[in-house]
Order: C-alpha cells, then structure tokens, then sequence
C-alpha cells in the first residue's frame, strides 16, 4: 500500500510531470519539486538560527516552547502562496514532502536541537476526507525522512470542525480552536521532546491549542516548525 508521500508522488506525476511548482521548467533528476534557479531565489526566512525570532515570540506569555522555526515568509500574492495553494487545493502533495527535505537540510545545518518526534497538526476528518491528505503530515514526512526522526500521524486529534482561519481577528482564532485538539494515548509522549509541525503560522491560535495538549501530556519539551511565517 502507498504511503501519504507515495501517493501523492504519482498524483504529482499524473498533473505536476517533472515540471517546477512555480516555473514551469523541466526539472532534473537531482531535482525534487521546485528548479534550483526557483529554491534559490524563495523567501527564506532563516528564523530557527536565533532562538527569539517572530515564530518564537508569538508564543511569549501564551505557551512554553524551546525553538521556532518557518522556513519561509509568506506575503499575499507571492511565490510562497502559490506554493502553499498548490500544496494544499491542488494535490501536490510531492511539492509538500519536497519542502520539507529543503527545510530539513536547512535545520541539519543551522544548529538546530532535534526533537524525537514530529507531530503534524491535524486535519477534521470530515476535511480530510474532503481533501484526501493532510498537507502538514506530508510535510512532516518530508522533514523526517531528511532528519532520521520518527513522524507519528493521528497522535494529536481535531475533536471539533472549525472554520478557516482566514480574516478571523487574533481573538476570534483563539476562540475557534480553544479545546478543539486531543492526544492519543497521551502516556506515550511523557518526557518526549515534540516538534508540532503546521504548514502556516500567524497569529500561533491552532498550533497554541495543539501545544497546550501536548504540555498537560508532560512532554520534556515543545518546539514548532512551518513551512511559512505570515505577519498578521
């Protein structure tokens, strides 16, 4: 059976053939996703090689966390858009995976402290059977691989369907996910260090709930990582 990641490197194959996300030009073997020219030239935004960066501080006074990290800046309009569409309403699940490997060398090399877990934020399962696959666990499948740590999907669970988060106020995103996460078999994650891995983070209401669970869970320690970083 075809994991999350495998199944959506055929689907990529059958509507993404070996072209760049954003280009359009023919990739190389070498290349997984993106062309060089358009990996060189994204957004990085380089967070996780000082501990108080804007990831970090959106969590100041609300939940204890070790590292922070997003690997792009997202702006309206941009390329990291584009990628994040494709990603999540265009089954390029393979582009997901892809942006997780380039992360995870980028963290390999930057000093980064690894967790011994990834845990992805979770999709309601009405949505993911609506979508088909969850775009934060095949990005953390990206980073896992590249890292060599353990990814464990389904462990943090959306009890509740909530609305998008877009155009809600900070307070009314808190108030859209407050008590809305689970975690499965909680005793298993005692003493653990936890990476929670989201595809966006802005105000840090959804991740902040996810986080909470894992803290009453008496996790060693909580670290976030994204695939971009959008200011409010």
């Amino acid at each position: 059976m075809l994991s999350v990641s495998g199944l959506g490197q055929e689907i990529q194959r059958l509507f993404y053939p070996h072209v760049c996300a954003l280009c359009k030009a023919a990739l190389v073997k070498s290349e997984q996703g993106l062309c060089a020219f358009c990996i060189s030239i994204l957004p990085r935004a380089r967070f996780i090689s000082f501990v108080e960066n804007p990831v970090h501080q959106a969590f100041r006074g609300r939940v204890p966390i070790r590292q922070a990290g997003s690997f792009l800046t997202f702006r309206s309009g941009g390329v990291v858009q584009e990628l994040l569409h494709q990603i999540k309403y265009r089954d390029n699940t393979g582009l997901a995976e892809a942006i997780g490997h380039y992360y995870a060398s980028e963290l390999l090399a930057s000093g980064f402290v690894l967790p011994e877990i990834l845990l992805p934020v979770p999709l309601h399962p009405a949505k993911l059977r609506q979508r088909g696959y969850n775009q934060s666990e095949v990005f953390a499948e990206g980073l896992a691989g590249r890292l060599g740590i353990k990814q464990i999907p389904n462990a943090l669970l959306r009890r509740h369907f909530t609305e998008t988060q877009t155009k809600k106020s900070r307070w009314d995103r808190w108030q859209n996910v407050d008590s809305v996460f689970a975690l499965k078999n909680p005793e298993r994650f005692s003493g653990k260090t936890i990476a929670v891995v989201d595809d966006v983070v802005t105000t840090g209401a959804t991740l902040e709930s996810c986080i909470s669970v894992l803290l009453k869970a008496n996790v060693q320690s909580v670290d976030v990582l994204t695939i971009a970083y959008a200011k409010e």
